[in-house]
């Protein structure tokens, strides 16, 4: 390990997957392809962006001092089509890639989980990956929506990912530390939830500030509020440990006066790398702890196909699902409310925003701190009609994570009364 390098397992009973930080990424990447992973073939994945605006490309195939870059894919659209994945993994099966680099967000990241399971599961069509990801979404998946690591993947036919990958991630959704991942039929437009049989995403997370710099303030902002949502929803959930309320708290003091911190000052390093942090104890509940979540995550995964950015799904649904499910979880919510308002960041913006403790709710908070923010809080924006909105509740059905929600949501009507709450 490099002198100055931190490293923490990412569960506290397991060697990997591990978060890396305080070095720049590109001797992370080289410490831990060849070190840890004993790979010498990665093949990069980068965001387009990153691609061209950075020089992260000739820096990670400068620093592979005992590695190669077996070969480079540019750029993905949103929300992780699968006619890019299967392109995606017929280059990393052709080119002999023994290992996975990801430099961007959480499409990215998707994509690299998806292509790798393809590439285990010798997947050549649209057909065979739906069929794929469906048989193990269902089948690793409890009704609940949580995962069932006793299931054998030999019973079911399906091969666990055998390539590992190193992450370098810029945005603050959290995906890289979630073995599940989501992929978008081109036909159905249908966000599709899929399970590596071997429950593990990729294997090494690293953290760079400095390389966030060069992502858009909207989508580092709101990807900071969709690590939020999973922290409030964990916090709120019907069914959630100690253990998860502790690290959805800790994600949240770390992540909301962050994200305020770096609203006002896109060049605070110390804000951003704080953000990060908190990104990944917001997924620990989930990931972890195996804490379902709700209608928030569970609505928001089918409008991102209806052109509704991933991260700002949570920016639109997050404070309507929570007034939706206030009957049922109301003192885990004030609860929640109380512990926020006593930071002293947060309570000056809330007071900005004539918020009061005994007048407001979460809801209120988390749409002052969304506003604060000058992030969307309006399906209008992304030119959504009333027409839309049937197909959008149909296809939220088949989410688990509504069916979790506080109060289970199990049809149309109710999925409508959250949307229409939205416009």
């Amino acid at each position: 390990m490099t002198r100055n390098e931190i490293v923490q397992p990412f569960r506290c009973d397991e060697a990997l997957p591990i978060v890396t930080w305080n070095i720049p990424y590109d001797e992370a990447c080289d410490n831990h392809i060849s070190r840890t992973l004993g790979c010498s073939r990665p093949f990069l994945i980068i965001s387009r962006s990153m691609s061209s605006t950075t020089d992260a490309v000739d820096r990670i195939s400068k620093a592979l001092s005992s590695a190669h870059i077996a070969g480079i894919h540019r750029g993905m659209k949103p929300h992780t089509w699968y006619s890019e994945v299967l392109e995606i993994s017929k280059e990393i099966e052709q080119s002999g890639a023994d290992s996975v680099i990801t430099i961007g967000g959480g499409s990215i990241i998707d994509g690299a989980k998806a292509a790798v399971f393809a590439v285990s599961n010798e997947v050549d069509t649209m057909q065979t990956m739906d069929d794929l990801f469906r048989m193990s979404h269902e089948r690793l998946t409890r009704a609940d929506g949580s995962s069932c690591p006793g299931v054998l993947s030999s019973e079911l036919g399906l091969k666990p990912s055998a390539i590992p990958i190193v992450t370098v991630s810029t945005t603050l959704s959290g995906g890289e530390y979630n073995h599940v991942g989501g992929a978008t039929n081109d036909l159905t437009k249908l966000k599709q939830l899929f399970v590596d049989p071997a429950l593990s995403g990729p294997r090494v997370i690293v953290l760079d500030p400095v390389l966030t710099l060069g992502v858009p303030q909207q989508v580092w902002l709101s990807t900071g509020m969709r690590a939020i949502d999973h922290c409030v929803e964990s916090f709120c959930a019907k069914e959630v440990t100690t253990e998860a309320s502790d690290t959805a708290l800790a994600g949240l003091k770390l992540l909301i006066p962050a994200l305020l911190r770096t609203a006002k000052d896109p060049k605070d390093l110390d804000a951003r790398l704080a953000a990060q942090r908190g990104a990944c104890e917001s997924m620990k509940g989930l990931c972890v702890y195996q804490t379902p979540l709700g209608a928030s995550h569970g609505i928001g995964h089918q409008l991102g196909p209806f052109g509704v950015p991933h991260a700002e799904t949570s920016c639109i649904l997050l404070p309507a699902v929570l007034k939706y499910n206030y009957s049922a979880n109301y003192e885990r919510q004030a609860k929640l409310f109380a512990i926020m308002w006593e930071d002293t960041v947060v309570s000056e913006v809330l007071r900005k925003h004539s918020l009061s403790p005994g007048s407001s709710d979460l809801g209120d908070l988390l749409d002052a701190i969304i506003c604060e923010l000058e992030l969307p809080r309006s399906l209008r924006r992304y030119r959504i009609g009333e027409d839309q909105l049937r197909s959008i509740a149909k296809n939220s059905l088949k989410d688990a994570m509504c069916r979790t929600n506080p109060i289970p949501i199990t049809t149309e009507e109710q999925v409508m009364a959250i949307l229409e709450k939205c416009f």
